[in-house]
């Protein structure tokens, strides 16, 4: 279980992120969604390590993580980040991008857990291309069998979605689902569409200018309609597909 108490961190004299406060238990997908500039982001770097805060506790199993001091290599142990550019290496394949994720290990145990990583993703029928030779949806799926390769206890994925056309989304998001189950990952998914959260996430967190609004499940999140913020927030997702249902929905069949 990832668990964060009273995170602040500020620039200049505004805050980032103001006094937040979570949890995510193993197998868990946790989405944090808001407006540009809410805080995801910033949050989200901070979990993995790469922005030291003014303030707060980040614990993995109960184990505190020391997240204060300056380090050559950013990344916190157990902790992965995948980016929005996924950082693959471009001269390399598919299945050289995964092992390099496995030096340390047998050459044995490399190939058995590349393959089992290859499978899990779905990218076994690309794992001879190079990553300029695959879509943006495989090369994120590369990107994430890289990052939970050494069975990390968390994996931070920031804007999964944003560059996929709509198949590569939807075959993601189901894909997201399955890996964080069978590897039993706390995954924290950061996105600025709540319809994408809405559709993969066991919890969802709204943020907005450095705080956490509401953190509850994408059921009780659309029954919000107290705070005027979340109530707006969720109507700006929810409307456009009111809208396509009322002007083409009853003339259209949707089996496949």
């Amino acid at each position: 279980m990832l668990n964060l108490k009273n995170i602040i961190h500020k620039y200049q004299d505004k805050f980032a992120v103001n006094d937040v406060s979570l949890e995510v238990k193993s197998g868990e997908i946790l989405a944090i969604v808001g407006e540009s500039g809410s805080g995801k982001t910033t949050l989200l770097n901070i979990i993995s390590g790469n922005i030291m805060p003014e303030n707060g506790v980040l614990s993995i199993d109960n184990e505190v993580i020391d997240i204060y001091f300056n380090r050559l290599i950013k990344e916190l142990p157990n902790i992965k980040l995948v980016p929005q550019d996924y950082r693959l290496k471009p001269d390399y394949t598919i299945y050289e991008n995964i092992d390099l994720a496995l030096t340390k290990y047998t050459h044995q145990y490399r190939r058995e857990r590349v393959t089992e990583l290859m499978v899990l993703c779905g990218i076994s029928e690309i794992k001879n291309k190079k990553p300029r030779e695959v879509s943006g949806g495989e090369k994120q799926r590369t990107a994430i069998a890289r990052a939970i390769a050494e069975e990390p206890l968390v994996l931070l994925l920031d804007e999964p979605f944003s560059n996929l056309d709509s198949i590569n989304r939807t075959h993601l998001r189901s894909k997201i689902v399955e890996i964080i189950r069978q590897e039993e990952i706390a995954c924290i998914l950061v996105t600025h569409d709540l319809l994408d959260a809405f559709l993969v996430a066991d919890r969802i967190a709204i943020m907005q200018k450095g705080k956490v609004l509401m953190i509850d499940t994408p059921l009780n999140i659309l029954q919000e309609f107290e705070n005027q913020y979340i109530k707006d927030f969720v109507s700006s997702a929810v409307q456009p597909i009111k809208d396509f249902m009322e002007g083409f929905g009853k003339n259209m069949n949707f089996d496949v």
